[in-house]
């Protein structure tokens, strides 16, 4: 009988792992997709040389993010651009409250290919 009592309290455990390891894929997905992204949006700002209101507003409808760039709205060639990206993620069992997932790139105006 005790068996039965310790198997199901270690079914408790074993569910918090699987949950956790969800969690853990969940994010390293989300990371992925946002350095991919973050290739295109680098593109982008290298291709066009541009950064003001309608483009981040484009990026953000585009690819589902939040954009930060704090630089100047209109570099010029050459000059390097650092931006970040984020999005949010609530977890299942890591935290109880959303977390945000941001990656920080740096592109060159001009330099595409």
């Amino acid at each position: 009988m005790s068996y039965k009592v310790g198997l199901i309290i270690s079914m408790v455990f074993v569910s918090m792992c699987f949950l956790f390891g969800a969690d853990l894929i969940s994010i390293q997905s989300i990371y992925s997709s946002l350095d991919a992204k973050a290739n295109n949006i680098s593109y982008l700002i290298s291709k066009n040389g541009v950064i003001d209101n309608r483009f981040k507003i484009q990026v953000q409808e585009t690819y589902d993010v939040n954009f930060v760039c704090k630089n100047n709205p209109s570099p010029y060639i050459g000059e390097e651009i650092t931006y970040t990206i984020f999005t949010n993620y609530q977890p299942l069992i890591i935290n109880k409250r959303k977390m945000i997932i941001a990656i920080t790139r740096m592109t060159v105006v001009g330099f595409y290919g």
